[in-house]
């Protein structure tokens, strides 16, 4: 596998991972913003605007017609964080060019089918249509409401909104229904052009494309595009927290839901993150964990319960309990961290740690979508390290490295979503 990064303009980027690994090609094309309340909604709005037809091909059936001529490929659009950034992807998949039957080009037709999704959207009085623009609202808002349907998910959304009210990382990346609202085909499409002059665009190709192509699908996409400055989308890191939050909301649900928010002091782009990481396998992250093998397995105070870390400099615990058992479970999880700032972390404990690391790093390898998820976050941060490299540093990570960042982490927010009963 060869990977290969150049600035093909100004704030406009080409990563190329060339491997025979897949059958199919991918490209992703990710336009990265600072995360805002104010932005949300259309960040997450538009690229499923701009995939519903171009000039050339007018209409969601024309542009799936022409996608059908091309052996089936396909074109789609997601939303996602990294850090207090937003990252708003179109994604396409395309046969290799050597699988055709009659040695046609796949790629130079999907580049310029992207091209014209990209910045020749199907417009009308120069403006995004009402239709697509209403209907895709629509889609966004059942998606947004759709977000209660699984609890643990929305229990762990819900304390970080309320843990970071007042900084970038608590806004939901698909905006909030009211904004949505507000949203008409002109401002959506004014928010676009801004987008396509200032956003960071970071284009990511995976598989065999012929020599040049990659290249070429940039320029023939931003070639003719004006650019201004692009904004800010660091991530602003709190290290101290003055008084812990103690939130409880109540839903109809018989397990409840008991999320605990940590500040770690330690964001995604310093070193000490690899730190970090071994400390959260310890903690809370598989079977081999403290949270598990205590918490869930040894006293049985919870159905589930699991640690993660995020590149902002939070580590979220989240567990499934009987309201009863509410106290006793905070109590605990809280425990085991103690137990990990003493340095009563075993040699089985670190190596399980490390090993669950290194099959996760590797991994990241196993498909097109985890080679562009490792690259498109890390290049939020600045961060170049492979998944091997990843590897060998939290491998030579060691425990009082592990315990020196344990004492700096602190608790924030506790959150707790449980069932209506006794509720006045």
């Amino acid at each position: 596998m060869q990977i290969i990064r150049k600035e093909i303009f100004d704030g406009i980027a080409l990563t190329a991972v060339k491997t025979d690994k897949f059958k199919f090609n991918r490209i992703f094309i990710d336009f990265i913003v600072p995360l805002t309340r104010e932005s949300a909604a259309q960040n997450a709005l538009f690229p499923d605007v701009l995939a519903r037809g171009t000039e050339s091909f007018p209409g969601l059936l024309a542009v799936q017609k022409k996608l059908s001529s091309l052996y089936g490929a396909d074109i789609d659009t997601y939303v996602g964080t990294s850090g207090e950034a937003h990252i708003i992807t179109i994604f396409a998949k395309l046969l290799k060019d050597k699988y055709t039957l009659g040695g046609e080009s796949i790629t130079a037709e999907m580049n310029g089918l992207l091209a014209e999704i990209v910045t020749k959207p199907q417009t009308e009085n120069g403006i995004f249509l009402s239709e697509y623009v209403e209907s895709e609202k629509e889609k966004l808002i059942n998606d947004i409401a759709a977000q209660i349907n699984d609890k643990d998910s929305f229990a762990l959304h819900r304390a970080i909104e309320l843990m970071c009210e007042n900084e970038a990382w608590g806004v939901s990346e698909l905006g909030k229904p009211e904004d949505v609202e507000k949203i008409t085909p002109a401002s959506l499409y004014e928010h676009y052009k801004y987008l396509l002059s200032h956003a960071q665009i970071e284009v990511f190709t995976v598989g065999e494309f012929p020599e040049g192509t990659e290249e070429a699908l940039v320029r023939e996409i931003f070639g003719g595009i004006e650019r201004g400055k692009t904004p800010d989308y660091s991530t602003k890191i709190v290290k101290t927290v003055e008084k812990v939050k103690t939130i409880r909301e109540h839903q109809e649900l018989k397990q409840g839901k008991l999320v605990l928010g940590f500040r770690t002091g330690i964001g995604g782009y310093e070193e000490d993150y690899n730190v970090l990481r071994v400390l959260n396998c310890v903690f809370g992250s598989g079977t081999q964990s403290k949270l598990f093998l205590n918490v869930r397995e040894k006293l049985s105070l919870c159905y589930h319960c699991s640690s993660r870390i995020y590149t902002k400099g939070v580590m979220m615990v989240t567990s499934g309990i009987e309201p009863k058992n509410y106290e006793k479970a905070k109590n605990e999880i809280l425990s085991q961290l103690d137990e990990i700032r003493k340095g009563n972390i075993s040699e089985e404990e670190m190596s399980s740690a490390k090993k669950r690391l290194r099959n996760a790093m590797l991994s990241a390898s196993d498909s097109p979508e985890a080679l562009h998820s490792w690259y498109a976050n890390n290049r939020v941060f600045g961060v170049t390290d492979t998944p091997e490299e990843i590897i060998a540093k939290t491998e030579a990570v060691s425990k009082e490295q592990i315990v020196a960042a344990a004492q700096k982490i602190v608790l924030d927010t506790e959150y707790f979503l449980c069932g209506t009963e006794g509720k006045a």
